[in-house]
């Protein structure tokens, strides 16, 4: 019933913004946000930006002994090509009753190049390459244990009819390899390698994204086992306006979506929930110089 709940509240405030506000959109599509919205869609940030971002697990509070923060930074190189480095971290919170310790439980690397008006106009595709790997000795359920290498393509097509419309395709593959950390697979997870075939829609309301995401994969192509698997995922995306976060240069996203997929461990249905913060290291320097000038000046 919480859960109903708190989904038909986003939806209201999602239509009081659409009716309200006619805001530039913060973004020109949504970022990658893990659990919520698995893609790198063909965009890039400016030439040179090089953005720090920050996800604490806040659920984690309440469900785990410890709590995760994916740390890192990506860096648009050029108009055309982008990489990031992230790091996912677990410290015990002090409030459940084992000590899992504190530590780096896996790194990430990935690179991804843009071609703009590919083919057609109002189409970009992009290419993308993703490593993970297990780091250390972490909490079992913190990660599968596996290192994954996961190439894609992924075209996107804007809407010429609604200008608030991006629907999206993407293949990829994930090849994995066993990793010296321990882990454990979630539900409806491939357990070997496998390839998957995606459609999506993005509806950008400005301050607010709606995303909706359906996902096929299979063993069948380049594993030696035999599974299939079908993911379906809506969610929305609010950016934070700026007077709600004391004027801060930080610009925080919270996510609410809805995760159901279907395999060989059955049905599975949840609700996600994220909060994440992407600052310019720019905007870093310029946080540091007014409070050292306003330091000064005191």
């Amino acid at each position: 019933m919480l859960r109903r709940q708190i989904l038909l509240f986003l939806l209201g405030l999602a239509a009081t913004q659409a009716q309200t506000s006619s805001a530039v959109s913060p973004a020109p599509e949504p970022p990658r946000v893990r659990g919520l919205f698995d893609f790198q869609l063909p965009n890039l940030d400016p030439p040179g930006t090089i953005k720090l971002i920050f996800h604490p697990h806040v659920s984690d509070l309440i469900r785990r002994d410890y709590l995760r923060t994916d740390m890192g930074l990506r860096w648009a190189l050029n108009d055309d090509f982008e990489v990031s480095v992230e790091a996912d971290t677990y410290i015990n919170h002090r409030l459940g009753g084992a000590n899992p310790g504190n530590g780096i439980g896996e790194l990430r690397l990935g690179t991804k190049y843009v071609f703009k008006d590919w083919l057609r106009p109002q189409h970009e595709a992009s290419v993308s390459f993703d490593f993970s790997h297990p780091h250390g000795t972490p909490p079992l359920d913190m990660t599968d244990g596996v290192n994954h290498y996961q190439p894609s393509l992924t075209i996107q097509r804007h809407s010429r009819r609604n200008a608030k419309l991006t629907t999206f395709a993407s293949v990829g593959l994930d090849l994995i390899t066993p990793s010296s950390s321990p882990g454990t697979f979630g539900k409806n997870e491939p357990h070997d390698n496998s390839a998957s075939f995606t459609g999506g829609a993005v509806y950008d309301l400005g301050q607010f994204k709606w995303t909706l995401s359906a996902t096929y994969t299979t063993t069948t192509l380049i594993g030696d086992e035999s599974h299939q698997f079908v993911n379906l995922q809506p969610s929305v995306l609010w950016y934070v306006p700026k007077k709600y976060t004391f004027n801060f240069k930080t610009q925080w996203i919270v996510g609410l979506g809805v995760r159901s997929s279907w395999g060989p461990d059955g049905y599975d249905f949840g609700l996600n929930t994220r909060v994440r913060a992407e600052i310019t290291f720019r905007q870093v320097l310029e946080n540091i110089r007014e409070r050292t000038m306003g330091g000064k000046a005191r």
